[in-house]
C-alpha cells in the first residue's frame, strides 16, 4: 500500500492546494492518510473525495452524535480527535488502462470546516504500465520434467507474484 500523508495546520481561508506529482507501477493501492490535519480550532465537518479514474465521489460526514456504544473510541484517543472526525484514511486501488503504457489523472479532496473554510487538494498521479520484467520480480522452480524424445526440460516457474511461466530449456 502506497500511503500519502495530508498535513495541515488550522485552516482560516479558504485553500487551495496542489501537490506534486507522485508516480506509481501496475495496480497501486492507495491510502490517504489525513490524520495530520490540525482540528483543533476548527473541526472538519465533512470532505469529498474525487480519486480521478471515473470511480464515484465519495461523501464523508462527522456524526452530529457519536455513538460509544457502536462506533470506537481508539481513532479520537490515537489522533486525539474527541468527539470523531472524518480526517482518517481512505483507500482506493487504481486500475489503469491495459491499452497505454502510462495514465496521468487527479485526484480531487475537499474538506469542508465548522467556520464555513474549506481546504481543497490536488493530487496529480501518474500510473505507469509494469513491463515484462517487472511481473516477473523473481522465480522459484515449481517442478521439471525432461522430455523421453528430446531430451529438452521443461521448466515451471513462478514468480513472486504467484504467475507461472513454462520455460523449455535445453
Amino acid at each position: 500500500m502506497n500511503n500519502l500523508y495530508f498535513n495541515l495546520s488550522s485552516i482560516t481561508e479558504n485553500t487551495t492546494i496542489k501537490r506534486d506529482e507522485v508516480v506509481f507501477k501496475g495496480r497501486p493501492t492507495i491510502q490517504y492518510v489525513l490524520t495530520g490535519i490540525d482540528e483543533e480550532s476548527n473541526k472538519a465537518l465533512s470532505l469529498e473525495l474525487t480519486w480521478g479514474d471515473g470511480s464515484m465521489v465519495e461523501y464523508y460526514s462527522k456524526d452530529v452524535f457519536f455513538n460509544y456504544r457502536e462506533d470506537s473510541i481508539f481513532n479520537e484517543m490515537l489522533y486525539n480527535k474527541p468527539g470523531g472526525s472524518v480526517c482518517y484514511t481512505y483507500n482506493h486501488t487504481y486500475n489503469p488502462p491495459i491499452s497505454t503504457t502510462s495514465t496521468s489523472l487527479t485526484s480531487q479532496l475537499i474538506i469542508y470546516f465548522n467556520n464555513g473554510t474549506y481546504v481543497n487538494f490536488y493530487q496529480p498521479i501518474k500510473l505507469v504500465k509494469e513491463s515484462y520484467y517487472d511481473e516477473i520480480q523473481e522465480f522459484s522452480i515449481l517442478n521439471t520434467q525432461i522430455q523421453s524424445t528430446s531430451s529438452l526440460t521443461v521448466a515451471n516457474l513462478e514468480s513472486k507474484n504467484s504467475k507461472t511461466f513454462i520455460t523449455i530449456l535445453e
